[in-house]
């Protein structure tokens, strides 16, 4: 099963991890750090399916869904920002608004 998949499957939990999030807007980064403590056996899962980069590609699936599913996660795109990855390195991250 890929991520997509299986985030398809948890859009109800998907949801309420968006409602459970503080900070409006709030980054693909931010959603991710709250993603892996909801689903954290099956993000370890998922990770482990790539030899290289895996973070990084797993990340970007979970990016990709947020943006797929914004109508039904009812979150809307509001630009980009800067924020510190995983490892603590500044990267570029998606910037989303809740929309109730």
């Amino acid at each position: 099963m890929s991520i997509i998949e299986f985030m398809n499957l948890k859009i109800d939990k998907i949801r309420g991890i968006i409602r459970t999030i503080e900070n409006d807007p709030f980054d693909s980064q931010e959603f991710i750090r709250c993603f892996t403590k909801e689903f954290e056996l099956e993000y370890i899962v998922f990770l482990g399916k790539y030899d290289k980069e895996q973070y990084r590609k797993v990340h970007a699936q979970i990016a990709l869904f947020l943006s797929l599913n914004k109508d039904l996660l009812n979150i809307k795109h509001v630009g980009v920002n800067q924020n510190p990855n995983v490892f603590g390195i500044e990267s570029t991250n998606e910037r989303w608004v809740k929309n109730y």
